[in-house]
Parts: structure tokens; C-alpha cells; sequence
């Protein structure tokens, strides 16, 4: 159904999934349309039972990807990757950071990157930002293809169609979420100069890395629930919002003096 039929089934009262297989033969619409509906929400219940979020991902129209973050809490991960570069194929993941919304796991190119294809069969839904373009596609270079029920949301879109714009750092400030000291100066590429410390020998350019990835997987599930509840205040019904997790405290150590040197020398090389 589209967004009109959709309202339509609200303002007659039909809210959940069972007010409509108990009495949908009563709503005001074709009859052939309500044998169909009633078999798209039978279809629906069977996919949601089986943790099948796949299933909604390919039927939902993207803006309102949202709407699956309530009906899978205990299959969540939220997901970010850390590279060698911008594009897939080209570039190498060096490190992939998940949150599960109670334990944090990390993935290190070298040490234990191909654990990862094992651990992401434990979720039906993925969470991240801007992975729709850069994440997954990478992830699915080194791994292949994802679970075929898992679904995904990339929170770019629903927090841009609520007006947030900019890098996920930029919508952090706005929505108020601070980072620890100069984590808040790191960047896609500070990080991958980190990660060329790591490899000359400096384990601290490697938890420091490592802080910078969680930061960002753990602010994921703040920006979820704010994304999830800020679009049910657009609906035309009420709907009751979920609570707001605390920040997640990651407590990685990270090295502010190498943070600090590796500005400058970004710094120096855009100097004439």
C-alpha cells in the first residue's frame, strides 16, 4: 500500500497489524486490495517472527527504512569500518567497530578482521551512517554478501529528511553528543594516518584508532533513538516514543600528543 491507503486505515481506526486481520473486511477499500493487504500483513507477521528484516528493507520506500529500529532490539548492531582509503576494491579495511547495545567488538585488519563474518550472522539489523555508499559496499569486497535476512538503515537519510545535515560529527554538535578532548579533531584522515602509525609499530596509534571507531558505533544507537522518535512525532497518531539510551562510555585510552602531531602535519602539508 502507499502512504494514502496507509492514512487512510488509520483514520478508520486500523492501528496494529491484528486490527486488521480481525476486522479489515469492514474498511472502505476494493475488495480485491483488502485480500491483499491481509496477505502482505500475514506474510509480514511470519518475517517478523523469524527475524527477517530483509523482508521489510526491500518493501518499505527508503524514507521510512526508520520504522524497523523498534521490532528487532535484541538483533542490533550498530557498524562502522575505518579504511586504507575511499574506495572499495582499491582500499583495504583496517578495522570494523560493532555495538550490540551492551558490549562493544572490534575488528583489526592483521588480527582478527575475519571473525567479523561470523559475528555478523548474530544480527537481523544493521545500523549505520552513510553506509548505504560506503560501509556495506566494502564490507561486501571482503566478505561477500550479507545474511540474506538482514535488513539495514542508514541513519544519513532518515536524519536528513528531519533536517540534519553534515557529516556525523556535525550532526553530533547539533544534537549536543561531545567527544573526549581532541577526539573531536579526528577524522576519516587522521584515522587512516593512524592506522599507517600502527603499522610502523606505534600500538598507540592503534587503541587510538580504536577509540575513534567505538566513538562513532556507539554514538550510532543515540542518533537511532533520536531519529526513530523524532519521526513518530511526524505521524498522525500516537505513537509511544523510546526511551533515549545513555552515551555508551567507551574507555579505549588514546594518545592526545599523537592526535596533536598528526594535526600539524596535516596542517603543514596544505601550507604554501
Amino acid at each position: 500500500m502507499g502512504e494514502l491507503t496507509e492514512r487512510r486505515l488509520w483514520a478508520e481506526g486500523f492501528l496494529t497489524w491484528a486490527d486488521y486481520l480481525e476486522r479489515g473486511h469492514c474498511c472502505a477499500l476494493p475488495s480485491t486490495l483488502v485480500r491483499t493487504i491481509a496477505e502482505h500483513v500475514s506474510e509480514s507477521h511470519r518475517a517478523l517472527a523469524a527475524g527477517d528484516a530483509r523482508y521489510f528493507e526491500t518493501r518499505l520506500p527508503p524514507g521510512e527504512l526508520w520504522r524497523l529500529y523498534s521490532s528487532f532490539p535484541e538483533k542490533v548492531a550498530f557498524l562502522d569500518i575505518e579504511t586504507t582509503g575511499l574506495y572499495a576494491g582499491s582500499d583495504a579495511i583496517t578495522m570494523i567497530g560493532l555495538f550490540d547495545g551492551t558490549n562493544t567488538k572490534v575488528f583489526v585488519k592483521g588480527i582478527n578482521l575475519p571473525e567479523f563474518a561470523r559475528e555478523i550472522r548474530n544480527y537481523s539489523l544493521l545500523i549505520t551512517f552513510n553506509g548505504k555508499r560506503f560501509d556495506l559496499p566494502f564490507i561486501r569486497q571482503v566478505f561477500g554478501e550479507l545474511p540474506p535476512y538482514q535488513g539495514h538503515i542508514d541513519l544519513l537519510y532518515p536524519l536528513r529528511k528531519l533536517g540534519y545535515r553534515g557529516g556525523l560529527k556535525s550532526i553530533e554538535a547539533q544534537l549536543g553528543l561531545e567527544r573526549e578532548g581532541v577526539l573531536k579533531d579526528v577524522n576519516g584522515f587522521i584515522a587512516v594516518l593512524l592506522w599507517r602509525e600502527y603499522r610502523r609499530g606505534n600500538a598507540a596509534a592503534l587503541e587510538t584508532l580504536i577509540r575513534y571507531n567505538l566513538e562513532d558505533v556507539v554514538n550510532l544507537q543515540y542518533l537511532a533513538d533520536f531519529a526513530y522518535n523524532a519521526a513518530l512525532t511526524r505521524l498522525p497518531l500516537s505513537v509511544k516514543p523510546l526511551p533515549l539510551h545513555p552515551k555508551f562510555t567507551v574507555d579505549t585510552p588514546f594518545d592526545t600528543e599523537l592526535i596533536e602531531r598528526l594535526k600539524r602535519r596535516i596542517l603543514a602539508m596544505y601550507q604554501f
